[in-house]
């Protein structure tokens, strides 16, 4: 009798352990960057990097982005879009759209608005 109780107590501790870990994934963890979209209806093309080397790195590339749109990094976020955000044809060369950077410098989270 005593191994099916700690069989279902460890099952139960194994549970509320995934329960905590799901609730906790939906919020920032603390020295992240937000990236928002709240000044235009709508881009074409963002290109987004992030890590402690960025804007070096690989390149994540999201189309069509609409106005509330978020995205959050660890350490370091960096983002270009194209030139008008309504062609995407307008470039993304670092010559036409430079990227803007920011870095969490504490442990709390840092926003950066997409322009």
């Amino acid at each position: 009798m005593t191994d099916h109780r700690s069989s279902i107590s460890a099952l139960l501790s194994a549970l509320l352990a995934c329960a905590l870990t799901l609730s906790s994934t939906s919020t920032a963890v603390a020295g992240d960057v937000r990236l928002v979209s709240d000044t235009m209806d709508s881009v074409c093309r963002v290109e987004i990097t992030s890590g402690p080397d960025a804007p070096k790195g690989p390149v994540e590339t999201y189309i069509d982005v609409s106005r509330n749109w978020t995205i959050t990094k660890p350490d370091k976020l960096c983002y270009r879009r194209a030139s008008t955000p309504d062609n995407c044809e307008s470039g993304m060369t670092q010559w036409n759209t430079q990227w803007k950077c920011a870095a969490s410098t504490s442990s709390k989270l840092e926003e950066l608005s997409l322009q």
